[in-house]
């Protein structure tokens, strides 16, 4: 009887996963040098030190600092995807928001489910970037558009669960002022990062019952 040979296939596995977790963890490195540093101040040199690698390892996963820029922009994305599809009710909503402007006021990374997905200076510094790179400013654009499309789409059901008939216009611009009321709120961290608790909950409050229609 002839034995089949066992496949390669956990072995393969296994390497892929440590692949991927050497991948995220240059990425975790990259982006702490660009929030520290900015992206052109930020070398790739800083980057492998910070991931405790070697620069010829790390051009293993990344040919150069394009790159790594570009595949932070994706990887924000999968994280917006899955807080979009996860966001709370409207009162915890509010609150949520709150917790991430005191965070955003003291300089801190926004983290959901242990990964860290927002920083006012690496979201300042990918919008610096966009404007001076092409590739750059398609990938955000894109970006944009899907974060924009699952906003709608969770506003969608969440007017379908209460009965009620969503129209695309107003679905279109109950969307804008989501990510208006988000990215201002991010830029008034940085320039008023002492507002009052209460005052800010107490606005986004207001514009959060105008999101959700209410």
């Amino acid at each position: 009887m002839t034995l089949t040979p066992l496949s390669g296939a956990p072995a393969e596995d296994a390497a892929a996963v440590r692949a991927e977790a050497q991948r995220q963890r240059i990425l975790d490195a990259a982006q702490r040098c660009f929030i520290a540093r900015g992206f052109h101040a930020g070398s790739i040199s800083d980057i492998a030190a910070e991931a405790e690698i070697s620069q010829g390892l790390m051009y293993r996963y990344f040919e150069n600092k394009r790159a790594l820029i570009l595949a932070l922009i994706e990887r924000q994305l999968a994280y917006d995807q899955d807080a979009i599809g996860h966001m709370p009710a409207a009162a915890d909503l509010v609150d949520g928001l709150l917790r991430c402007y005191q965070l955003w006021a003291r300089g801190e990374t926004l983290e959901t489910r242990g990964n860290a997905i927002a920083n006012v200076a690496l979201y300042a510094e990918i919008t610096a970037e966009a404007h001076r790179d092409p590739v750059v400013a398609d990938v955000l654009r894109r970006h944009d558009r899907q974060t924009s499309a699952a906003i709608t789409g969770w506003l969608r059901q969440h007017d379908i669960a209460r009965g009620r008939t969503p129209e695309d216009a107003d679905l279109e611009r109950r969307t804008l002022l989501m990510r208006l009321l988000v990215e201002g709120l991010a830029m008034r961290a940085v320039r008023d990062p002492d507002l009052a608790a209460e005052t800010v909950r107490g606005l986004l409050a207001v514009a959060i019952a105008s999101v959700l229609g209410e």
